[in-house]
């Protein structure tokens, strides 16, 4: 049996390949064992084949669904974290509200008590006029919705200034009105010669800066123009045309001028009261440093230059380093006698 399996193995086939026409006749000449192996080969190729395939597809049907439990169990997260930066937003914003209505009680108090010291301070130690009128209560922070432009550095608020002003917000409310009464009627028994409160109406900065009373966004916190995030504005914005002339607040010296990105053309005023006034996005600037001015000059151009969303004027006040709020001592024209 073994030597007829051997001869059967070693048996010679030919294989004839007869093209047509005149062509030769093409001969191939094997044995069965080659057949074979042949045979052989093939069939371990395709099995090989099949089983990557089947393990291909078992594999590639794993993936997916692991990536479609990924994607399941990521959604809650990502919805998760959307929604705690959304209430945390809500948080922010309600409690700006609650500060802007706890100041309309306390910015009278903070804004007549620092004008009755201010004033005494300019002119000797005399007592404030019973005329002088304080600023407007309304200290609602967020721009404007008239027309004009809004602008000024970014600070953004940290941590610990929002602490702060929760703590603020809280004493606000339960010590202003207990204090206002005290005060309004010390303001009412004060009196000033007119001369000493002509002068010191002349170094503070009290002559409105520009042509227009539009305010665009007050001085505090407010959500920045361009990034829509709680920030501090340390100015007054100014809303007007593009060529407006700028006035000087009050007297003094001119100290610095330039130009920075955030600020645009900019003047910095230095007056004898030791305030410091800075005027920003300015479209021309009209006066040299080391120039002196008198209260109601002409010292620029209203521009947009800078970080700022359209034609207005920021204007600063600053006292021992520290900015204030510009209408603690601003009159708006027309509203002196009122």
């Amino acid at each position: 049996m073994k030597l007829g399996f051997r001869k059967k193995i070693n048996r010679k086939y030919t294989l004839l390949v007869v093209p047509e026409g005149t062509n030769p006749v093409f001969r191939f000449k094997f044995r069965f064992a080659h057949l074979l192996i042949l045979l052989i080969t093939a069939s371990v190729l395709l099995c090989t084949v099949l089983i990557l395939f089947a393990i291909n597809r078992y594999h590639s049907g794993h993936i997916g669904r692991l990536e479609a439990k990924l994607a399941t169990s990521s959604s809650p997260i990502s919805n998760t974290a959307v929604g705690k930066e959304r209430a945390l937003d809500s948080l922010l914003a309600e409690l700006m509200d609650l500060s802007e209505k706890s100041k309309t009680i306390e910015t009278k108090l903070s804004e007549l008590e620092q004008l009755e010291a201010e004033l005494k301070s300019v002119t000797g130690g005399s007592k404030t006029p019973s005329q002088v009128k304080s600023p407007s209560s309304n200290n609602a922070k967020a721009p404007s919705s008239e027309a004009g432009g809004v602008g000024g550095e970014s600070i953004p608020l940290s941590e610990q200034d929002i602490k702060a002003l929760i703590k603020e917000t809280k004493q606000e409310i339960s010590t202003s009105l207990e204090q206002m009464p005290d005060l309004q009627q010390r303001l009412e028994k004060m009196s000033i010669s007119i001369e000493d409160y002509k002068q010191a109406m002349r170094i503070l900065p009290t002559y409105w800066p520009t042509t227009s009373d539009r305010t665009t966004s007050e001085f505090g916190n407010r959500r920045d123009p361009f990034t829509g995030r709680l920030t501090f504005h340390s100015g007054l914005d100014i809303g007007g045309k593009i060529g407006d002339p700028i006035y000087a607040a009050a007297e003094g010296k001119v100290t610095e001028t330039g130009h920075t990105d955030a600020r645009g053309n900019y003047i910095v005023l230095t007056h004898p009261s030791g305030l410091k006034t800075i005027y920003m996005h300015l479209e021309k600037i009209l006066v040299t440093t080391d120039k002196s001015v008198a209260q109601g000059d002409t010292i620029a151009e209203l521009g947009s230059t800078g970080r700022s969303t359209g034609p207005h004027l920021h204007v600063e006040v600053i006292k021992d380093g520290v900015t204030v709020n510009p209408e603690l001592y601003l009159s708006k024209p027309g509203k002196e006698e009122e």
